[in-house]
Formats: C-alpha cells, structure tokens, sequence
C-alpha cells in the first residue's frame, strides 16, 4: 500500500518508516475483477499480495473437502510464508467480488529481509496471524469422518 494514501498492511505497520519507503518504491497497485485469483494453492506466487479493498475467499483445498472462510480485512498481506520458505503455498484466495490490491516482488522483500533481519519480529507476527485463520477455517469446518475405533489394552491378570 503506497504511504501516500496514508494506508497501512499487517507488516508495513510494524516496520520503521525508511523500510516502509523502500518497499513502497517496488509496489504496484492493481483492480482484480470478482473470480480472480491472488494465490493459487501448488504454485510458488512471485509477489506478495496486500488487500487494500474487497473481499476475498481464503480456501484449503483436500482430496475429500475444501475449508474456506471469507475477509476483507483490509492490510491483510497474502504470499508471505512461501516468500519466506519457498514453499508452495497450501491456500487458494479468491475475490469474491472486485478487490484492490498492492503488489510487491518477493525477490525485493526477501532482499530487503537479509540486509534488516529485524524485519523477522514483524514477520513472525504475520504468519502467527496466518496461522490463526487457518485455525477459525479448521474450526469452523468439523470433520466429516467415521469415528477411529479405539483399542484398550487389556489389565494384566
């Protein structure tokens, strides 16, 4: 989100104002119409995703269900985990209806990353936040499974 609108995301609000400006210098600020794809589960994004506006489906998708929920929270910041691990990313997020949105390569957070590691604080605070949402989309999906049978062992005689 370019600091010139006065906005902020869940990151650049931890982040000192120099590295704010640095980032800001390699965002690029899109529209994606409703039906569009931020992240796409399996392939490695090559940028991160900040939510200005809209609303998006964040999805887990399984061989036997998919989790999802809904958010506009905007700031919100998408991408960042398999930034950080190279991972492929494990969600689907999809705008459910018209989302604003701000861009930032990945290559440029990770280099800015390796030259401030202080920027680790605000990160850990963003994949915990992450790992909260899939915690309420876990918890609001029960699973639909058979009981497991439990087995007791049998008292010694």
């Amino acid at each position: 989100m370019s600091l010139e609108n006065g906005n902020t995301n869940e990151l650049y609000a931890m982040l000192r104002a120099e590295l704010r400006s640095e980032l800001a210098q390699h965002e690029k600020l899109m529209t994606v119409p409703e039906g569009g794809t931020l992240i796409d589960h399996g392939i490695l994004p090559d940028h991160l995703v900040i939510l200005n506006s809209g609303t998006v489906r964040v999805s887990v998708p399984s061989p036997k269900r998919v989790a999802s929920m809904t958010t506009g929270q905007q700031g919100k910041v998408f991408g960042m985990r398999a930034a950080i691990s190279g991972d492929l990313p494990e969600i689907d997020v999809t705008c459910i209806e018209p989302c604003n949105i701000t861009v930032l390569p990945c290559d440029v957070f990770l280099d800015l990353l390796k030259s401030h590691p202080e920027i680790y604080v605000a990160v850990a605070k963003v994949l915990s936040a992450d790992l909260q949402i899939a915690d309420r989309i876990l918890r609001n999906h029960p699973r639909r499974t058979a009981p497991v049978p439990r087995f007791r062992v049998p008292k010694p005689v």
